[in-house]
């Protein structure tokens, strides 16, 4: 059995685990977790030591709605020094480290230390100080070991994540990076999966930054010039970072706008039912956290992908309580078969929600794509 770690916003380590249980269930062994602290939770999983191959996969297979990062395959090193702790994680990873450098393919590398008070969203948490040494000392050691260094512009393939238990403990993980849907990432390339949006004090309300966490994780956000659609916009909160990204901004919902926004002349506030308005023409985002109950995202969903009426969604589906996992699965189903990447994250910021993040390919390759290229087993 091999130990695998998930973090997750904190409080939220049951529905992790929940669906952790859920993926696993038709496993010979399903997954047993606990919580180590608040915000991580590790698992047992079956396997020892994969190579860079079996780790794809099983990545693959691990990819939890409310799992913000993973770290596979821990290890537990100790030492007094942080130069004693460097050499002690690099020595726990370093042949399969020397595999996934051997691969050529295999990219750049980064490295993340964590301590817990950022797991929990702490600005300065303890111990900040000896991780930031512990990241430079294992930064030069992969350097030195290199004999291969990817060109700048490759993109990272490799991952190393140390958590700082304490002052002398660790927990080491090294992994490939994965693309499971459009540019994102898994391991996510940010640090714990956590996007760390900066206060605005100009945005008209704080759920800017689930649009800034979901535009981080899909790695992209909509360009100057491009057209946006923010369906349920009122006060504005998201029609506001559509216009920080240069998009020109179709706001609809029956309540009026800030009045900042009301202003912009590339804002275009539309009154009516979000639910059924849709552009003249396709444009290359919509965004959606319309407070509504949760069955009608897949109908959401079903309007805008079938057209499609986008190339780029990010849709909020609300639960008043805990998940549901078949109600996710059902609209993530409806993206896929009109020919769409998606892809579900429980974010720092959200609560009882969901964020579905979604970008059109087309039918045919959707098609093609097989059971192992899915990694939420639902995509």
């Amino acid at each position: 059995m091999a130990q695998w770690g998930f973090s997750c916003r904190h409080d939220y380590e049951g529905e992790l685990r929940a669906e952790l249980a859920r993926l696993s269930a038709d496993w010979p062994i399903p997954l047993r977790s606990e919580i180590a602290m608040p915000g991580v939770v590790l698992a047992q999983v079956p396997g020892d030591q994969d190579s860079p191959d079996q780790l794809r996969l099983r990545l693959a297979a691990l990819d939890p709605v409310y799992a913000l990062q993973v770290l596979p395959q821990l290890t537990q090193v100790s030492a007094p020094s942080v130069a004693g702790l460097a050499d002690a994680c690099m020595d726990a990873v370093r042949p399969l480290w020397q595999d996934l450098a051997a691969e050529g393919a295999g990219g750049r590398f980064a490295v993340h230390v964590l301590v817990p008070g950022q797991i929990k969203g702490q600005p300065r948490p303890q111990m900040q100080h000896r991780a930031e040494l512990l990241n430079q000392a294992l930064k030069q050691r992969i350097m030195r070991a290199e004999l291969h260094r990817p060109a700048k512009t490759d993109p990272v393939g490799r991952l190393l994540q140390v958590l700082l238990v304490d002052a002398e403990v660790a927990l080491v993980s090294a992994s490939p990076v994965v693309r499971p849907a459009g540019a994102m990432s898994w391991p996510s390339l940010l640090p714990a999966g956590l996007a760390n949006p900066p206060d605005d004090d100009a945005a008209p309300s704080s759920a800017f930054r689930k649009l800034r966490e979901a535009l981080a994780c899909m790695a992209e956000q909509p360009q100057p010039g491009q057209q946006a659609v923010d369906l349920g916009a009122s006060p504005g909160g998201w029609s506001h970072v559509l216009r920080q990204c240069g998009a020109e901004v179709h706001a609809v919902d029956r309540a009026e706008l800030d009045r900042r926004l009301a202003r912009d002349p590339q804002v275009h506030w539309h009154e009516g039912d979000a639910f059924r308005w849709l552009p003249p023409e396709p444009v290359q985002w919509m965004v959606s956290d319309i407070i509504a109950y949760p069955q009608r995202v897949p109908e959401l969903l079903a309007a805008w992908c079938d057209q499609p009426w986008a190339q780029r969604v990010v849709v909020q589906m609300k639960f008043k309580g805990g998940p549901d996992f078949e109600l996710i699965d059902q609209a993530v189903a409806v993206a896929r078969q009109a020919g769409w990447w998606i892809r579900a994250k429980h974010f720092f910021n959200d609560k009882h929600e969901v964020t579905l993040m979604g970008g059109y390919i087309d039918r045919e390759v959707v098609a093609s794509l097989s059971a192992s290229d899915n990694p939420q087993g639902r995509q």
